[in-house]
């Protein structure tokens, strides 16, 4: 009868010893597994800045646009320096009148069309013109067809000018 004490207490201290283990048991493991999340994060936070500056890099290599793409296109702020480089307001003006001809009773759309289209196929620049726009296409990075694409919506806008007062008289 000495051991009658005993018993109760091996029923709980053994029970309770084996859910303490199986508990530190799973204690660490979910720190393990909180490392793993952990590690994961930073892994993830590097492969995220490191895609933030491949796209940097990515856009930083487009061109930079002369043209906004609004409708009617128009010249963006670099659009506007290009134009004041090669002095295409000026030649537009001079060139418009030979033109104007040629546009009558078009649309603005066709007319805009016909001006990109002659900048890039019938237009021949003095060899000074072609230097100017070459030089103007290198100071700001740009492609020589840009500086025609300038060329053109002055070009473009003259000649809807002259068309709308030929219209008016």
């Amino acid at each position: 009868m000495d051991m009658d004490w005993f018993r109760p207490i091996v029923v709980a201290i053994i029970p309770t010893l084996g859910v303490v283990i199986w508990m530190s048991r799973w204690f660490g493991r979910q720190g393990e597994w909180m490392k793993g999340i952990d590690e994961f994060k930073d892994d993830t936070k590097k492969a995220l800045t490191e895609i933030r500056e491949d796209i940097k890099k990515l856009l930083a290599a487009q061109p930079r646009n002369v043209l906004a793409g609004t409708s009617p296109l128009q010249l963006t702020d670099l659009g506007k320096e290009v134009s004041e480089c090669v002095g295409a307001a000026a030649w537009a003006e001079q060139v418009a009148t030979q033109l104007s001809d040629r546009v009558k009773g078009k649309s603005a759309y066709e007319v805009q069309e016909f001006c990109m289209q002659y900048m890039r196929a019938e237009y021949e620049p003095t060899t000074e013109r072609d230097q100017s726009f070459k030089q103007c296409a290198y100071d700001h990075g740009i492609k020589l067809k840009q500086v025609l694409d300038v060329c053109a919506v002055e070009l473009r806008d003259r000649l809807l000018h002259l068309l709308a007062t030929e219209d008016i008289a």
